[in-house]
């Protein structure tokens, strides 16, 4: 009895330094790569085979492909993100993924330990935050490598026991019902677990003691690929269709990837075999057949990515679309990269929104469009109130769930950029109440007005564009630039003379030009606070 209990505490003891350490390093990487990593999503384009390179770096960085699944369908729950990117993106992520279990190959495993002492004297005694992140990444690896040597040793006493070598036998994959079985419990243990590379490092600890034969190895690595597809479907519920549809994406990727191995599931087997003979390495023979799976996964699927979209466009359509962010939000608390990304793009969105509500402006003036158009600019600054109340409602939540100074001064900056955002939209609306006040007292606008206000007009809106690019991919020399041309806005806009016409309301001229006057002076302070967070990233 007291075997049990010792073999019980080091397999769970070594699981739960497992995973900690999993995730301690997946959030660290988060942090140290965020900027960079940011570039690489927004470089994304439809280009299917782009998306699966961006998916493949993204996880291999931050270790995790459960952040980028739910992230993706975060994204396209929030309109920001098309179900072709989601799934170039998946494909990439099952590759990226892989990269754990090559790290578990190197035997260095008994380094655990002195990882992270060493870790933990820079973190503890270091004063530079970067450092101390990087410290991070180091204790997460050494606990990884910790867990994986105790759950080892926590085994190698069941291999001595008659009773489990029977019931492993249950389990092997000398036949298809083994195989079958095999796949299953991979697939439960991982939804149990929401990580594939816990069990991988299982899988990996009971073939190196010898309780499972290769083969069985690779019928559960098999499962646990399907397994993995829980988190991104859990993320999924209560959101809009198109991200159920790249959590079913996720999901029929995997099973018919391993539908289609298990009728040649032994040829399938021996040809990893002949490639790493697992009597050599064991560890390798597996990290090998999970990379073949994903690689090989990806390249069957890629002539089909069209047909895939137009099956998964039949399914998951609910009769009332159920936009609440809610569940999908609370899931990205766990990844803060997606949480402020997501943020960050609707951001984003409310930029590109303002700004074509001034082009409508500009039209109605120009009277190329009818006056009943002018309640867009009403919807514009709706539109601006609901963009900051989900901001808001998402960034708050998030400052809860986290203490890295890094992550709180970027929901700074995003909650002050949406609030001036939100200010922004109230102008709109007031340039669409100006218009409505010459429309309703019948006044022809006079051919110089609405020169100067389209001459300060392209300026501005060329600045909003800029603005936009900035905010999804901050550089100190681009936010130097435009503050400089947003200075010389404000000065030309002081010195504008009021038109003298008698036949027109000169105060109705300075009322257009005091809102660009104020657009402009926002545009100026987003553009301060993107260059103060640039500075202290830098710090």
């Amino acid at each position: 009895m007291e075997l049990f209990i010792t073999i019980f505490l080091q397999v769970t003891g070594g699981l739960g330094m497992f995973l900690y350490g999993m995730d301690l390093m997946s959030k660290s990487f988060q942090e140290i790569a965020g900027n960079r990593l940011r570039e690489i999503i927004h470089k994304m384009t439809s280009n299917i085979f782009r998306g699966i390179i961006v998916g493949t770096f993204i996880t291999a960085i931050i270790q995790s492909s459960s952040v980028t699944t739910v992230m993706v369908v975060g994204f396209i729950n929030a309109s920001l993100m098309t179900l072709r990117q989601a799934i170039g993106i998946i494909l990439g992520a099952n590759i990226g993924t892989t990269i754990t279990g090559w790290i578990l190959v190197f035997k260095i495993t008994e380094y655990g330990l002195p990882m992270i002492g060493i870790g933990a004297f820079v973190f503890l005694f270091s004063k530079n935050p970067k450092r101390k992140k990087r410290a991070s990444i180091f204790i997460g690896l050494g606990l990884i490598f910790l867990g994986l040597t105790l759950m080892k040793k926590g085994m190698a006493p069941l291999k001595d026991m008659p009773q489990f070598i029977e019931f492993f036998h249950i389990f092997s994959a000398e036949s298809y019902r083994g195989v079958i079985l095999s796949a299953l419990t991979g697939a439960a243990l991982t939804s149990i677990l929401q990580s594939s590379s816990a069990t991988i490092g299982i899988t990996m600890a009971l073939a190196t003691q010898g309780l499972i034969i290769p083969k069985t190895a690779v019928a559960l690595v098999l499962g646990e690929n399907i397994g993995t597809t829980i988190t991104a479907y859990l993320a999924s519920l209560k959101t809009r269709s198109d991200a159920k549809r790249a959590a079913y994406a996720h999901i029929l990727i995997k099973i018919v990837g391993v539908s289609l191995i298990l009728p040649f599931f032994y040829g399938y087997a021996s040809i990893i075999e002949r490639l790493t003979p697992p009597e050599k390495n064991i560890s390798e023979y597996i990290a090998l057949s999970h990379t073949l799976f994903n690689i090989g996964n990806a390249v069957i699927f890629l002539p089909f990515i069209n047909i895939l979209l137009r099956f998964l466009n039949k399914i998951g359509v609910d009769k009332k679309e159920n936009e609440s962010e809610s569940y999908v939000t609370e899931k990205l608390y766990q990844f803060p990269l997606a949480s402020l990304e997501k943020s960050r793009l609707e951001v984003s969105q409310m930029i590109t929104r303002f700004r074509g509500d001034l082009y409508i402006f500009i039209r109605l003036i120009k009277s190329e469009l009818s006056p009943e158009n002018s309640e867009l600019l009403f919807e514009g600054e709706k539109y601006q109130d609901e963009k900051k109340d989900s901001i808001f409602k998402n960034l708050t939540g998030l400052l809860h769930s986290t203490d890295s100074k890094n992550i709180l001064k970027s929901i700074r900056l995003l909650l002050l950029l949406a609030d001036t955002m939100e200010s922004l939209g109230d102008y709109a609306a007031s340039l669409g109440k100006i218009y409505k006040k010459t429309i309703n007292n019948k006044l022809i606008l006079p051919e110089n007005f609405i020169n100067q206000i389209d001459y300060y007009h392209e300026k501005i809106a060329m600045s909003l564009e800029n603005l936009e690019k900035i905010t999804m991919n901050p550089n100190i020399q681009e936010i130097i630039n435009e503050k400089k041309i947003c200075q010389d806005i404000s000065t030309a806009l002081q010195f504008v003379d009021p038109l003298k016409n008698v036949d027109y309301p000169e105060h109705i001229f300075m009322e257009v030009l005091s809102k660009y006057r104020r657009i402009n002076r926002h545009i100026l302070f987003m553009l301060n606070n993107l260059e103060e967070e640039i500075k202290l990233q830098m710090s």
